[in-house]
């Protein structure tokens, strides 16, 4: 089910929002998304999935990426987006695959406008890098409005309950 969704997200798509309840935990487009880079940096708020992400990689490859923690709330403050976009740009490398777990948490610290920019500055300084990112988001916690703002800022959009991929025009224009 979800395997099949990770096989419609272009290998080229370097902005990924990914609509899953929290209750899913690491869902297998979550990991696959990872793997497909060489070293992967969980942004992950209190309760962050690392080692539950670190063994289902474990079982989808014999050499999984290492994962990285950047704890929200430990290493950073959850209201401190300057901080935490510094923290993040700090630890970005090419070929790095950022999870950000999760929006929703975020929201409960920042506004829709704030997080807007927060992750607009994300997506450009993961392309400055050559890195790739993907946001959860649970759908069930963000309304229509947030969900419709923040897709703009992705090249994908998976929702693994509708069980859908939408992707930008222009990633499907390349062929």
């Amino acid at each position: 089910m979800s395997e099949s969704l990770l096989q419609r997200v272009p290998e080229d798509a370097s902005t990924v929002l990914v609509r899953s309840p929290a209750i899913e935990g690491v869902t297998p487009v979550c990991a696959g998304l990872s793997e497909r880079s060489e070293r992967v940096l969980l942004v992950g708020y209190a309760g962050s999935n690392v080692e539950s992400l670190r063994t289902r990689l474990a079982e989808r490859s014999t050499d999984p990426p290492p994962v990285r923690e950047l704890d929200v709330g430990t290493d950073v403050e959850p209201s401190d987006l300057t901080g935490l976009g510094i923290a993040v740009a700090e630890s970005l490398r090419p070929d790095t695959a950022v999870c950000f777990d999760s929006l929703t948490a975020m929201l409960q610290y920042a506004d829709r406008e704030r997080a807007f920019q927060f992750l607009h500055a994300l997506g450009e300084r993961c392309a400055s890098a050559e890195a790739t990112a993907h946001f959860h988001l649970d759908p069930e916690a963000a309304d229509e409005t947030t969900t419709a703002a923040l897709s703009t800022l992705v090249d994908v959009v998976v929702d693994t309950e509708d069980e859908t991929v939408s992707v930008r025009p222009e990633l499907t224009e390349k062929d």
